[in-house]
């Protein structure tokens, strides 16, 4: 979470999240897009590496990874709020 807080997102990069961000805004991400994104999230589990995290992430729809960029921002804005820190994004 460190280096969230930084600015640095390592499983997505810069277009995927300022294409959930724009979505997310118009009210585009689906109930079907939730229920796939908890699926990757349990299987995104499975990889090891950086790199095959991404990989997998790469070949989702769009609309499951601006999911998966919306639960992330989430997390990161609770987790800083558990440590005081200011929201940067």
């Amino acid at each position: 979470m460190e280096c969230a807080v930084s600015g640095i997102h390592p499983l997505f990069d810069a277009l995927a999240i300022r294409r959930a961000f724009s979505r997310l805004r118009s009210g585009l991400l689906s109930q079907p897009a939730l229920k796939d994104a908890h699926q990757a999230l349990r299987y995104l589990d499975r990889f090891e590496t950086l790199e095959e995290k991404r990989e997998y992430i790469s070949v989702l729809p769009d609309d499951t990874v601006d999911v998966l960029v919306y639960l992330y921002f989430r997390t990161l804005d609770a987790w800083m709020t558990e440590q005081d820190e200011l929201t940067l994004h």
